[in-house]
């Protein structure tokens, strides 16, 4: 039986959203983690807006209750779905976007400067100002510190900032916290990621969404390429262009 958190997104009826990837619709999550790989501008980041903004996320990151505002550039396709949720109800919630986490560690920073009577916000992403650490550390402390069993993590390139080695330590993590009843739905480029055990990899082109195998997407073809070449496969891109 289906017991994810997130079992189905479709569209409402008689809506026709001006979207190049309104036709992936209805899209259905069988897996615990779900991949979408893609070139840039395939749609990865608007499908994972959309889903998280409908979800109550703030379009820039965060949880819930994160409701800062930085440029209104989302589209608005979340008005447009449906999603359907499985009978249980998950524990937690985050949208981490590469591209906006910066702003979001700065209203982190703004509303623990405010003063509360509630612990610092910071003391749930490992107790230490996020600004203060490199996008990767802080990327880390993140998804050890924050995630937790029982949640719906939806993350835009989380691999963006990560060494190869910590990559594989968030592999890691996601795969554990599946495990204990968290549901991931990622957009990644890294072939690292797209590797990750008990998940399901779809890719996105032209408007399509369809299962995929990792070792048929052009991202591990170029990176299997250009190390297994030591460097002549650059040097002849690099004559070729000349």
């Amino acid at each position: 039986m289906n017991n994810l958190f997130v079992k189905s997104i479709r569209l409402k009826a008689d809506t026709f959203p001006a979207n190049p990837i309104a036709g992936i619709f209805p899209l259905d999550l069988n897996h615990p983690i779900t991949l979408i790989a893609g070139d840039n501008g395939a749609g990865k980041s608007t499908l994972l807006e959309a889903i998280a903004v409908k979800l109550g996320c703030n379009p820039e990151g965060g949880g819930k209750n994160f409701r800062f505002n930085t440029e209104s550039t989302h589209s608005d396709l979340h008005n447009h779905i449906i999603i359907s949720k499985g009978y249980r109800k998950e524990k937690d919630l985050f949208f981490y976007r590469a591209e906006t986490f910066y702003n979001f560690s700065s209203e982190v920073r703004r509303l623990d400067s405010a003063g509360s009577f509630d612990p610092e916000i910071k003391s749930y992403y490992g107790g230490r100002d996020l600004h203060t650490l490199s996008h990767g550390e802080a990327m880390e402390s993140l998804y050890q510190n924050r995630f937790k069993a029982n949640g719906i993590y939806i993350l835009d390139e989380p691999e963006a900032s990560l060494h190869p080695s910590r990559q594989l330590s968030l592999a890691l993590r996601i795969v554990e916290l599946s495990k204990q009843g968290s549901q991931f739905i990622i957009a990644t480029h890294s072939p690292i990621m797209m590797f990750i055990p008990n998940g399901e990899l779809m890719h996105l082109h032209d408007g399509v969404l369809a299962s995929a195998n990792a070792c048929d997407m052009e991202a591990y073809s170029i990176y299997k390429a250009v190390i297994n070449s030591n460097g002549q496969y650059l040097e002849k891109l690099i004559s070729d262009n000349e």
